[in-house]
């Protein structure tokens, strides 16, 4: 069976707890990132801002990159960009 989005969403928050404060996005087509092909293949792609979201304007704008494996739930990828 697959994980959910949802069940991709507690595995991002059991990481960064206060993630939806974040401006969180989450798909699992890698088109919406054109510019991150190397990315892995078959997972939950998750982004959000490294600080919290009333802060964004003191911080850089990066994004980081959260992958969670849609087969086993694994986070296979966590950089920023």
């Amino acid at each position: 069976f697959l994980i959910t989005q949802q069940q991709a969403f507690v595995i991002a928050k059991s990481i960064i707890p206060d993630i939806e404060l974040r401006g969180m996005k989450i798909s699992d087509q890698l088109s919406d990132y054109k510019k991150l092909t190397k990315l892995p293949p078959n997972c939950w792609y998750i982004s959000y801002s490294a600080v919290p979201i009333q802060y964004l304007s003191c911080s850089n704008g990066s994004s980081i990159f959260l992958c969670v494996s849609k087969e086993d739930g694994k986070v296979v990828y966590h950089h920023a960009v």
